[in-house]
């Protein structure tokens, strides 16, 4: 089983590779309002023994700075009146280069503050071509009343997992002058379902090497329905809206699996920006090597994680790679979900993903995370390796 991250217009990705078909694919991250992804021709064996190998087809790679410059000032992006979540931005240095950033939220470093983000939970229930279908709205209750919007105990204080990651990474700010530091999100407000008849060139039944059957939708034709979906209700950029789906992956020409997402949008005249999340709800044992891996919300706290770290999907970061997750090869992006995939713990029943820090990313010695850690649950000794 294998995991990639990717960007399609936007899309900062989680994908699976469940080895259906036995075809992998490489995304390398992309400029926001790219239409195309850059598959890069790779063969390795995973841990698990299954030898994959991917067909090369690259596209060209544009500015990977294409949202709009004002995302990486925050004064600059209220005095132009930007609609958005809120956020902050700063920067880090690194061997003499530069890296800016935003954050959902506002700067930990700065003291105590409470910021609150409006959710818009959207469940997909999507009616294939032979009659089959997945129901997202089957899922959501349970994903209002999970640990991403109930308080619960977490090492860094009772409060909601992406909270909880983000006082945790900047511990030694959290601890000392910013006690009553918080990112919030609202409890989710259930829009109507987005109902889909899927056409059958663009979705089809897969059966998983562990026997289950789950959906498989081309992915490109799911995000045009969800930016259709936020015109039609004038979703608000300072909401975030939560698209759900139950069992179901992306696939990308008919290549499995992509299990969430999370993307960026603005409009055409500058003024806002909107941001969204997308992930599947699956049931227990979709991989063979680790049954848990995307269980419940297992994927959606991947995503909600990156979402806080990186909203934009801009944030770039001294290239890194890890020997546990080779299909990313040398990434460049602050993705806090896609050097642990499939490292993660429960909290209530609910199944959530160990996080990278932003110590890790930026390479700071010794680490400003809680217990001078550089992920949560301390699955990294020290800060990334290059490559």
């Amino acid at each position: 089983m294998t995991i990639h991250s990717w960007r399609l217009r936007g899309i900062a990705a989680l994908s699976l590779l469940l080895a259906i078909t036995g075809t992998f694919l490489f995304f390398r991250p992309t400029n926001a309002s790219a239409l195309a992804v850059d598959l890069q021709a790779r063969s390795w064996e995973h841990a698990s023994g299954i030898t994959q190998q991917e067909i090369q087809n690259a596209a060209p790679v544009p500015d990977p700075h294409a949202l709009t410059q004002l995302t990486q000032d925050a004064s600059q992006a209220r005095k132009h009146k930007i609609a958005t979540i809120p956020f902050w931005s700063s920067s880090f240095d690194y061997q003499g280069a530069t890296y800016p950033f935003s954050m959902v939220g506002k700067d930990p470093a700065k003291g105590s503050s409470l910021s609150v983000v409006p959710v818009f939970l959207i469940p997909i229930k999507l009616v294939l071509a032979d009659g089959s279908v997945y129901d997202g709205s089957t899922k959501a209750d349970a994903v209002a009343d999970s640990p991403l919007f109930r308080f619960a105990q977490f090492d860094s204080g009772f409060t909601q997992y992406g909270d909880a990651i983000q006082r945790a990474e900047f511990w030694n700010s959290v601890s000392t002058k910013s006690p009553f530091y918080h990112v919030w999100l609202a409890p989710p407000l259930r829009f109507p379902t987005l109902t889909l008849n899927v056409p059958a060139d663009e979705g089809q039944l897969l059966t998983l090497r562990s026997g289950k059957v789950v959906a498989g939708v081309d992915i490109n034709y799911l995000d045009d329905q969800f930016q259709q979906y936020m015109a039609t209700y004038h979703i608000s950029p300072w909401a975030l809206p939560i698209f759900l789906t139950a069992n179901t992956f992306g696939l990308d020409g008919g290549a499995c699996c992509i299990g969430g997402y999370h993307s960026a949008v603005e409009n055409s005249s500058n003024t806002a920006i909107q941001t969204y999340v997308y992930a599947e709800y699956g049931d227990l044992g979709l991989s063979t090597t680790n049954p848990t891996l995307f269980a419940n919300t297992d994927a959606l706290s991947h995503e909600l994680a990156e979402w806080l770290n990186d909203p934009f999907t801009n944030n770039e970061t001294p290239a890194w790679s890890v020997p546990s997750q080779p299909q990313y090869g040398c990434s460049q992006f602050l993705e806090t979900g896609d050097p642990l995939v499939g490292v993660g713990f429960n909290v209530n029943g609910y199944h959530l993903q160990d996080e990278a820090f932003f110590s890790w990313f930026a390479r700071q010695n010794p680490s400003i995370g809680i217990d001078g850690k550089y992920s949560y649950l301390g699955s990294f000794d020290t800060f990334s390796p290059g490559c």
